[in-house]
């Protein structure tokens, strides 16, 4: 049988409140939002949400923070130079920062295996 996501926070994390810190450990507040509110406002988001936000903010960590995957993400575009794009990336927002190094990554090891054939 499947876990539900509270059995996953209390087995992963022991509690929401210990989850919610982690989370915000990965992410900064809003603009003109103080630390405690963002902490209170992450509480009151899903268990399953929190889980998923854990997983990309430790992913982007893994991966050297948010400005190295950025860069990676423009140099496995080919659009390191390219200023506009670069100013684009910035604004989007961790998941699809994520998402989008996970596929141009899929992508050049496709392309490499092709080649190398």
């Amino acid at each position: 049988m499947r876990t539900t996501p509270l059995q996953q926070v209390k087995k992963l994390h022991g509690s929401k409140e210990k989850l919610a810190a982690t989370v915000a450990g990965y992410f900064s507040p809003a603009e003109g939002e103080s630390a405690e509110d963002f902490q209170s406002r992450l509480l009151r988001v899903a268990n399953a949400k929190l889980l998923r936000l854990a997983r990309v903010g430790a992913a982007i960590k893994e991966l050297g923070g948010r400005d190295a995957v950025i860069a990676a993400v423009a140099e496995l575009a080919g659009l390191t130079k390219d200023k506009d794009f670069l100013s684009k990336l910035k604004s989007y927002a961790d998941p699809r920062l994520l998402e989008m190094h996970t596929s141009l990554s899929r992508k050049a090891k496709v392309k490499a295996k092709a080649k190398a054939s």
